[in-house]
């Protein structure tokens, strides 16, 4: 469990989780936005997304450029290590997305795979948040 979940230590280990979190944010506006648009144009709708089926496609590109916008800047906020909510926004709709996005068929395991990947990266952004503070408000050690 050490692997997946490192021990929190210093504010350099808070800071080295927050921007996995981060990374795990940008690739997951990347998977969002080549599900709207490899997905829309090849099947003619998106499933990854929240913004729904029923929609014209005008309004879907607009609700997923709106959708990347909250996640990258979700990912900013997760990044500056201090951002637990944005962490818990980001988590919340991450997953969401995926158990939206995980419909079976041949590449459902590798999909599920690289969810609980992106997911792991996530909860260990939160870990860093909640550790921020505590971090920052030890005093400076003299040695």
């Amino acid at each position: 469990m050490d692997r997946l979940f490192p021990e929190i230590a210093s504010v350099g280990d808070v800071m080295r989780l927050a921007k996995g979190g981060a990374i795990a944010g940008l690739v997951f506006a990347c998977l969002t936005l080549l599900d709207t648009f490899l997905g829309g144009a090849a099947f003619g709708h998106s499933g990854a997304g929240l913004q729904g089926s029923g929609a014209s496609p005008a309004i879907q590109l607009l609700l997923t450029g709106a959708e990347i916008a909250t996640i990258l800047f979700l990912s900013w906020r997760v990044s500056t290590g201090h951002g637990l909510v944005s962490a818990i926004l980001l988590m919340a709709l991450f997953f969401l997305c995926a158990m939206s996005g995980i419909d079976g068929g041949l590449f459902s395991i590798a999909w599920t795979i690289a969810y609980f990947c992106l997911g792991v990266l996530m909860l260990n952004a939160i870990r860093a948040s909640l550790r921020y503070g505590a971090f920052k408000a030890e005093p400076a050690r003299k040695n």
